[in-house]
């Protein structure tokens, strides 16, 4: 593992990056990217003219998240942590990413939320995070779990409960998968099916569908009238829930997956927590902990009548777009192809290791992240043809007592563009 490794250099690291470097004064401290707050030291209040605009007083970061995280600590609702943690942000963004980083399991879930990417990707470097995200997580998911389960992708039966844009995110992602396995599309298609408010997509129904779903829409399999029966007729290995429409599955549901699967494969990503379509709880209990299971917002560890506690994987996309953005940071590409999610869903499943699938986990722990999003990075940008970030300086690994910074090569510069360098203190 890359955080293993330690190099002795000087105790900064200077980079390029698009920074303000004639700022100085109010506009310095109105800035959140350059504001420090009462951080400052006297000789930097003097350099940039801020000496007076502030009290007298001289904080380190230390004391500030300290400061910061004892007032997070007296705060239970959500919401009021996060108009907290915004207003941070807006002020002093090196003490909201440090405190964030700290804590990140805890705070994850207050911070962030999907974001809807833009509809021009032959046009601009862009990436829709709730469907390409998301089909990735699920599909790393669903790559955790085969080392379990002892099948192939290809072996897999999908059934979704849902047919929007998540679910054809998701579904598209897994064909590419069973491809590159030796599957032609054809053959993958045949493996997914979908259920979403009408009933099962098949040939000849009632409602219509899109020309997106047409790939996944099959021959009507017999007599089905509600999830639980399709089911029992599409004996799926998997089931996935994207249709935001809460507990759907059913304790029956739950049971016919566990009396068909050794180690059946549920996934109730719907956000929030309310309109999940199981819990872990019931999940786990109702499959005698045989399930493997992963959900779209946290659910806390199970205990089971033998002993045993299980952790619920959590599909978060935050695994995945810090990744691939820094990839393509990178690289300098214009265009994000589907097969970069691919590259990243591969990445993200290698990283959990056996202790953790043990624990129940199909992801690495979220605390995790940074290592995570590197590897990631080297991953896909490898995928499109760049070298490796490992060989010679191109990446440094900096051992600060117990935190390891990474220094990694600036981005290529599109001609005309003027950058200076920026150093930061360790």
């Amino acid at each position: 593992m890359l955080s293993r490794l330690s190099m002795s250099v000087r105790p900064c690291v200077s980079v390029c990056r698009w920074v303000h470097t004639k700022e100085k004064g109010k506009p310095l401290m109105l800035n959140p990217r350059t504001n420090k707050g009462m951080a400052f030291t006297l000789k930097e209040r003097q350099i940039l003219g801020i000496h007076g605009l502030l009290p007298p007083k001289i904080e380190t970061q230390d004391t500030q998240a300290m400061r910061f995280q004892k007032n997070l600590k007296k705060m239970s609702d959500p919401l009021q942590k996060y108009i907290y943690l915004m207003g941070i942000q807006e002020r002093n963004e090196r003490l909201f990413y440090r405190v964030l980083m700290e804590d990140i399991e805890a705070l994850m879930p207050i911070v962030y939320t999907p974001t809807v990417g833009l509809k021009y990707r032959e046009k601009y470097c862009t990436f829709n995070d709730d469907i390409q995200g998301t089909a990735s997580v699920a599909l790393a998911g669903l790559l955790s779990a085969q080392r379990v389960v002892g099948k192939s992708i290809t072996e897999h039966k999908v059934l979704f409960l849902g047919a929007g844009e998540a679910a054809l995110g998701i579904a598209n992602l897994i064909v590419m998968a069973m491809m590159e396995s030796g599957m032609s599309q054809a053959e993958a298609r045949k493996k997914i099916w979908m259920f979403d408010k009408y009933g099962l997509l098949v040939k000849g129904r009632a409602y219509e569908t899109d020309s997106n779903q047409e790939g996944f829409v099959h021959p009507d399999p017999g007599d089905v009238k509600s999830f639980l029966d399709a089911v029992n007729v599409i004996k799926p290995t998997a089931i996935i829930g994207v249709s935001g429409a809460g507990r759907l599955f059913t304790h029956d549901v739950i049971r016919a997956m566990g009396s068909l699967n050794e180690h059946p494969i549920i996934f109730a990503l719907s956000n929030p927590t309310a309109k999940a379509e199981c819990t872990a709880e019931d999940a786990y209990s109702l499959t005698q902990g045989r399930c493997l299971f992963a959900s779209g917002s946290p659910f806390a560890p199970v205990s089971l009548e033998d002993g045993r506690i299980l952790t619920p994987g959590q599909g978060n996309n935050a695994y995945i777009f810090p990744g691939v953005a820094l990839a393509v940071i990178l690289s300098g590409v214009r265009h994000i192809s589907d097969t970069v999610f691919l590259e990243a869903a591969k990445t993200l499943a290698d990283q959990l290791t056996d202790e953790e699938l043990s624990q129940g986990r199909l992801y690495p722990p979220l605390s995790n992240i940074r290592e995570v999003s590197l590897q990631m990075a080297i991953k896909v940008r490898l995928s499109w043809g760049f070298g490796a970030l490992l060989k010679g300086t191109s990446v440094v690994l900096l051992k600060v007592g117990e935190s390891t910074v990474h220094s990694l090569p600036p981005p290529t510069i599109p001609a005309g563009m003027r950058l200076k360098p920026a150093t930061f203190e360790l």
